[in-house]
C-alpha cells in the first residue's frame, strides 16, 4: 500500500487528527484513513513525521507493507476560532490603510529622489511637442500606468499559471511553517 504525505493540513482545535487528513492512500481504505492519530489541541504549527503515520498505519494493518512515496513531515495547522466578523472587517481595513500609506510614501520618497515630475514633463513635450497645460496630464497617464503594470505582472496570467504573487507567498509560508513548526510530543 502506498503512503503519500501531505504538506500541510489544517484541522480545528477541537477536531481529532485522522489519517486521511494528513495522507493519501493508495488504494484507499476507509479503516485506514479514519484512524486517529496523537495531535496536540493547542493552536500552532506541529510538525507530524512520515514514521509516526506509518507506525499507526502498520499497528493497525500489521499484514500490509507499507510504501512512503513523498513527504516525510507534514505542517498540522491548529485553528482557533475565527475571529467575529466586524473584528476582520476592522483588521482588514487598518491593514489597507497602512499599506495604502505606505506605498504612497515609497512612491512619494522615490518621485522626489529621481525628481519626478521635471522627467513626465520632459516626456510629455517630447512626445507632444508641447509643455503640458496641466498636472493632470502627467499624473493621470502615469497612475494609470502602474496600475495597468501592476495588474499586468500580478494578476493577468491565466487561472492556471503560477503567478510571482504565488510564488512568493508559497516560499513565505514554507519559512513561516519551517520557523513557528513545533515537534509533536
Amino acid at each position: 500500500m502506498f503512503v503519500q504525505l501531505l504538506p500541510r493540513a489544517r484541522i480545528p482545535m477541537n477536531a481529532p487528527l485522522l489519517v486521511r487528513d494528513v495522507a493519501k492512500l493508495s488504494p484507499a481504505r476507509d479503516s485506514l484513513l479514519n484512524l486517529p492519530l496523537l495531535c496536540p489541541d493547542t493552536q500552532g504549527i506541529w510538525n507530524l513525521s512520515a514514521i509516526v503515520v506509518l507506525d499507526r498505519l502498520q499497528s493497525a494493518a500489521p499484514e500490509e507493507t507499507f510504501t512512503l512515496l513523498a513527504g516525510e513531515t507534514c505542517r498540522v495547522h491548529r485553528i482557533g476560532p475565527m475571529p467575529g466578523k466586524i473584528s476582520l472587517a476592522l483588521r482588514t481595513a487598518a491593514v489597507c490603510a497602512i499599506l495604502f500609506c505606505g506605498s504612497a510614501l515609497g512612491m512619494a520618497w522615490f518621485h522626489s529622489d529621481v525628481d519626478m515630475p521635471h522627467a513626465m514633463v520632459q516626456v510629455f513635450t517630447a512626445l507632444t511637442g508641447v509643455a503640458p497645460p496641466g498636472d493632470i496630464w502627467i499624473t493621470l497617464p502615469y497612475c494609470l500606468g502602474v496600475a495597468l503594470g501592476v495588474w499586468v505582472f500580478y494578476a493577468l496570467p491565466s487561472r492556471r499559471a503560477t503567478t510571482p504573487l504565488d510564488v512568493k507567498m508559497s516560499s513565505y509560508q514554507q519559512d513561516m511553517e519551517q520557523t513557528e513548526g513545533r515537534e509533536m510530543p
